[in-house]
């Protein structure tokens, strides 16, 4: 079989779960099976930075192209503009991940006549009704959906609409943390008393942040059976209604939360917490909870889509219902009184992410998925 010309596609591609899992991708692709070149929708001036993997990428010698989609104006200049770069790339296939990166792709691939089509569904959307619409709508245009995980193809198939001989599954993979730019002596929560929970991720309605913060005087404060630290690692766009929250609180809980702001160094803040939690409303299958778990770290987190996957039981002392105040704070408490307990989770959770969820075994599924597309008449 002749090289497939491959052009991969993403909203933006700066730090986070789904674009480091695409920006892997990339970069393992077997170049004598597959010649890849990547499209962002968001401008270069946007990805500049430590917090962005367009470097790696171009240092790699990977075609990287920039769509200048800013807004719902540019949109349609954005679909003319790929049309015209997958026609001068002749891209057997369009291969995309994010929501907007999807819809755009797909209509370009059709004004250029690109043969196949994969949408790369990375969350089961929960927040905005209106792009299941519109996912349903253009889904002739689709030839392939790959979910990141079961409970997202579920969600997919049952509120998406999506008819099930339409979608995949491959789950996220995680690699070996790459030494820190940073030193031990950078990391605040070394020297900080008591036990250290950290969140990582984007300070988004999604991460169910501002539900915990409400009630953090339970579970944090003075209330909280021995002192605890709670450590925000990330940026967003709910930042200030979070920051305000952690205002309202008790004056020994505002001392217990922490906000770092983005992190290069998370493999040494990971080394040093005693817990990782994630309290998100909805996901995908969460990358930083695979990096959590690779790390040996016990972990706390909603039960949400893709969890299971990764822990290995929808329920257990690591899970608990999204807005169950109650049953959020006793396996809390259970999990920071019982380090015995906390160890044998964190090697458990290393244990599983090792032998499941290798980069290896993420990007030979893809592989196998775009050559069988690429030979279909």
């Amino acid at each position: 079989m002749s090289v497939i010309r491959l052009a991969l596609c993403i909203t933006e591609l700066n730090i986070g779960g789904a674009e480091k899992a695409f920006t892997e991708l990339a970069l393992r692709l077997d170049r004598g099976r597959f010649a890849p070149e990547v499209y962002i929708l968001w401008p270069r001036r946007k990805h500049l930075g430590d917090s962005s993997f367009v470097p790696l990428l171009e240092r790699r010698g990977i075609p990287v192209h920039f769509l200048d989609v800013s807004g719902p104006l540019t949109f349609c200049r954005g679909v003319r503009r790929l049309a015209r770069l997958l026609k001068a790339q002749k891209a057997d296939i369009l291969l995309s991940f994010l929501f907007h990166a999807n819809l755009l792709g797909r209509l370009a691939a059709r004004r250029a006549g690109t043969a196949r089509v994969i949408s790369g569904i990375r969350v089961s959307e929960k927040e905005h009704s209106w792009r299941l619409l519109a996912d349903r709508l253009t889904s002739r245009l689709v030839d392939r959906y790959l979910c990141v995980s079961r409970s997202v193809a579920l969600f997919t198939e049952k509120e998406g609409k999506i008819p099930a001989e339409k979608i995949g599954v491959i789950p996220n993979g995680v690699g070996e943390f790459p030494p820190s730019r940073c030193a031990e002596g950078s990391v605040p929560l070394v020297d900080a008393p008591g036990k250290q929970i950290l969140f990582a991720g984007r300070l988004a309605w999604q991460k169910g942040l501002d539900w915990i913060l409400e009630f953090a005087d339970v579970w944090l404060g003075p209330a909280a059976p021995e002192e605890r630290h709670f450590w925000i690692a990330g940026e967003g766009l709910q930042k200030e209604k979070l920051l305000k929250l952690t205002a309202s609180l008790h004056p020994e809980t505002r001392q217990r939360i922490h906000f770092l702001g983005w992190r290069p160094d998370l493999p040494l803040l990971l080394k040093h917490a005693d817990l990782f939690l994630l309290p998100s409303r909805y996901e995908g299958m969460p990358n930083v909870l695979l990096e959590a778990a690779q790390a040996g770290l016990a972990v706390l987190s909603s039960r949400c889509d893709g969890t299971d996957e990764i822990l290995g039981a929808a329920d257990g002392p690591q899970t608990f219902a999204f807005g169950n105040q109650e049953e959020f704070a006793a396996k809390l408490n259970l999990l920071m009184a019982d380090g015995a307990l906390r160890t044998r989770l964190g090697r458990e959770n290393a244990n599983r992410v090792r032998e499941e969820f290798s980069y290896e075994k993420m990007v030979e599924r893809y592989e196998e998925e775009l050559v069988r597309l690429a030979a279909r008449n």
